[in-house]
């Protein structure tokens, strides 16, 4: 039985090199199933594009190149902050038979090639100084962004004229004037889950970091202040968006009482709503208590697309 190529990638935005390890793919194998991460998480400077999104922009990168699209298949791969359960949402997305995972190790960020030991390593090609991360800092500050197919450059250059675009720009300019200001220090930050009844309690935040979205109530504590002991901890180094930040969760009302009551099921359908890693933490922090019927939104949306 051929092996299934398997390629996993925030792809934010996609380019060319990421477009040569879908081409060296399918030059390999018969299928090639690609899962976009970070599908769960709303837009920010890390993940400012959808996964349908960034489905899109490949299906058209990979037609401009003659490639064959109806050998390519899409699934969402939402982001978990935990290794275990990451693996298992990749494991529950790939098809039965043998499997070839495609990618280099770049960095840390490359380690969960070793966490699927059953099945074969694909080398992708190493493109030198290419990266997604530098491509959205040069776009954000307003620069031409360019190792992108045509098709998605044409797709920036007019997100650019979008609402999305100025309120990420500006939680582009807050995030590095955060860090910029940040001691050497660890961060905390103290959060409440409250849920009664068919409601859960959330904050929206107002400022330029995530403005909009719902966050747990709580707060980022000034650094070098300790949190209030015991609480769960989510201590994720991507979870945050300044710097790395552990939270510190609590079942109940927070002590402020700056929050509201959002019905629980919205909120559980809306993951992408939610500022970080907060929707995480909510499902996480329900567990066995998620109501009746609850549905899981972050595996929706893509399979099987052409």
């Amino acid at each position: 039985m051929a092996a299934t190529a398997v390629y996993i990638g925030r792809f934010q935005p996609p380019h060319h090199a990421h477009l040569a390890t879908m081409q060296g793919a399918l030059e390999h194998f018969g299928q090639l199933v690609i899962l976009p991460g970070s599908a769960n998480m709303a837009r920010s400077i890390r993940n400012p594009w959808s996964a349908s999104e960034r489905a899109g922009l490949i299906r058209a990168a990979l037609r401009e190149t003659g490639l064959p699209v109806h050998r390519v298949s899409f699934s969402p791969l939402p982001d978990e902050f935990d290794a275990a359960r990451w693996a298992a949402r990749v494991r529950a997305a790939v098809p039965g038979g043998p499997v070839a995972l495609v990618g280099f190790e770049k960095d840390a960020s490359s380690a969960y090639l070793r966490w699927f030991p059953e099945w074969t390593v694909h080398p992708a090609p190493v493109w030198p100084g290419l990266n997604a991360t530098d491509l959205r800092a040069a776009y954000f500050q307003g620069g031409r962004v360019e190792d992108v197919p045509r098709g998605v450059a044409g797709f920036l250059e007019a997100f650019r004229r979008t609402p999305a675009y100025v309120r990420l720009q500006a939680e582009w300019r807050a995030v590095q004037d955060a860090r910029a200001a940040l001691p050497a220090a660890p961060l905390h930050e103290e959060r409440w889950v409250q849920v009664e009844g068919s409601h859960v309690w959330l904050s929206t935040r107002h400022g330029p970091i995530g403005q909009g979205l719902w966050e747990l109530p709580g707060r980022v504590l000034p650094p070098g202040q300790e949190p209030m002991p015991g609480g769960e901890l989510f201590a994720h180094p991507s979870r945050a968006l300044v710097a790395p930040t552990t939270a510190h969760v609590w079942r109940g009302a927070a002590p402020d009482g700056v929050a509201r009551p959002v019905p629980l099921a919205t909120a559980l359908q809306r993951p992408r709503r939610f500022h970080e890693d907060h929707h995480v933490i909510l499902r996480r922090l329900l567990g066995p208590d998620l109501p009746p019927g609850a549905s899981d939104p972050n595996g929706a949306g893509l399979h099987r697309t052409p």
